[in-house]
């Protein structure tokens, strides 16, 4: 079938940056693209980061820090998927939706996340609430964690997106900079560290160290179940992961440049695909095909600049975990969830304390008031294609629903946490699912529909297949310990 070269589409021109000579100016402008990614590293170094790094550090040394190595196959997930959305401008969501029986796949995802985000919402709460309550001395820390959470839901419902990007990308650059701060104060042996990254699978610890029994409040979970569980606050999770699909387009990135509206773009694409059973409008030009692949370097420098931060910050908490609070047998429990971290700063001096309380807000409010974003645009996304009502509500009205269940539902259960509920272990599982579990499915789908229905030069290369491939079985290899 030949294709008809009116219905054929022309990509926009690349930002000129992009076609710049190398330099080292054309490379600081590139971290101008830097924006959905502030979002993602928000909501990852958040409350993992802060409480179950730290953990790991003390009890396991060096030996997992192999993990943070696995989880850039979520990044690579991630790259494939978007990569798809935009280069054809159709939503991997809306492809899921029709290419499987009665959309199955996108209600499975949909029941997962009416289940985990609450419960993760809830730990939020209870975490943010006892920080405040440290930082300021008064009050009931779940008081404070429901109000703060009430005001992050109003600042998303009021605010725009560039302004949760700008201040996600503060909120990081707190943490970070404090996080470092600790390490190159520790000046940790850089030899002893760096093999421990590519020791994948190996080292793994058997049990628990004799001096966790004392602590109060510490429940030992099963290591493999703690191991997926961190795996999960350093991967792309089901919500940052279709989340992104939405923000390419309002970021108006690949195909989307240059288009006033986006969704109705994305919506006329869709379309034409159902109505010929295959995408038949992407030009086969050389010249077309070479631009669409430069319109891809934003995404791309995107990611890497999050798993960048995500990485060394990681690190900086389990280093720090090592050398200051597993020598103290002091862990991050049910009991204290970030109290015991401010050793991390006062062990340099005593006036570096506050700058841990301000990281440590910012770092779990940031995860709050980008939550809800990321959350309900990814269940938008999902959605939409599934009910029609879904799709010709507005969004913030969608957002509005959304905050009222997700608030209904975790201030109860924040409650139950109060009571015993084991915070760290809901946390494990919450991530398994939503962080190791789904990703590696909506992984496998995303590569398998890609190579299924892009035409056959848009498609990915073998060594990008290859990469793909290598991406879920990084993110598979933690099940294995689960299963011996």
């Amino acid at each position: 079938m030949t294709k008809n070269k009116k219905d054929l589409i022309t990509y926009p021109d690349p930002d000129p940056v992009l076609l710049e000579k190398p330099s080292l100016r054309k490379y600081i402008k590139y971290l101008s693209f830097f924006g959905p990614g502030a979002i993602v590293a928000s909501l990852t170094i958040g409350q993992g980061q802060l409480i179950i790094g730290p953990q790991i550090g003390a009890w396991a040394g060096f030996a997992l820090l192999w993990l943070i190595s696995l989880s850039i196959g979520s990044y690579i997930i991630a790259y494939v998927s978007c990569r798809f959305t935009m280069l054809s401008g159709i939503n991997v969501m809306d492809l899921f939706a029709t290419k499987t029986k009665k959309g199955w796949f996108n209600w499975i995802i949909i029941v997962i996340m009416l289940i985990f985000i609450p419960i993760f919402t809830a730990s939020i709460m209870t975490t943010l609430g006892q920080a405040i309550q440290w930082i300021v001395g008064i009050g009931h820390y779940l008081i404070w964690g429901v109000s703060f959470c009430l005001l992050a839901g109003i600042l998303v419902l009021l605010g725009r997106y560039k302004l949760l990007e700008h201040t996600q990308a503060f909120f990081v650059g707190i943490l970070a900079i404090g996080a470092l701060f600790s390490v190159f104060y520790i000046k940790p042996d850089l030899l002893e560290i760096l093999p421990n990254y590519l020791l994948i699978g190996q080292n793994v610890p058997n049990s628990y160290p004799q001096w966790v029994d004392q602590v109060e409040g510490f429940s030992k979970t099963p290591i493999p179940l703690v191991m997926l569980g961190f795996l999960g606050t350093l991967n792309f999770t089901l919500i940052t992961l279709i989340g992104y699909l939405g923000w390419i387009k309002v970021k108006k990135w690949g195909i989307f440049k240059d288009q006033e509206d986006p969704n109705n773009f994305s919506e006329k694409l869709f379309n034409s695909f159902k109505k010929n059973g295959k995408i038949t409008y992407l030009p086969d030009d050389e010249k077309e095909i070479k631009k669409s692949r430069i319109l891809l370097k934003p995404l791309l420098i995107d990611l890497s600049i999050a798993f960048i931060i995500v990485s060394i910050v990681s690190s900086a908490y389990m280093i720090a975990g090592k050398y200051l609070l597993g020598p103290q047998e002091i862990l991050p429990s049910d009991v204290d969830l970030i109290k015991t971290q401010g050793i991390i700063f006062s062990n340099m001096a005593s006036w570096l304390e506050p700058l841990f309380k301000i990281s440590v807000f910012f770092a779990l409010f940031g995860t709050v008031y980008a939550g809800f974003e990321a959350a309900t645009r990814m269940l938008f996304e999902t959605g939409k294609t599934l009910n029609i009502k879904i799709k010709n509500i507005q969004y913030k009205r969608f957002m509005l629903y959304l905050l009222i269940y997700i608030l209904v539902i975790s201030v109860p259960l924040a409650y139950l946490m109060y009571l015993g509920l084991s915070v760290l272990l809901m946390l494990s599982i919450t991530l398994l699912f939503i962080g190791v579990f789904g990703v590696i499915i909506y992984g496998i789908g995303a590569i398998y529909l890609s190579q299924k229905v892009l035409p056959k030069k848009y498609k990915l290369g073998k060594i990008n297949l290859i990469l793909s491939i290598i991406a879920i079985i990084l993110l598979i290899i933690p099940f294995i310990f689960l299963i011996i």
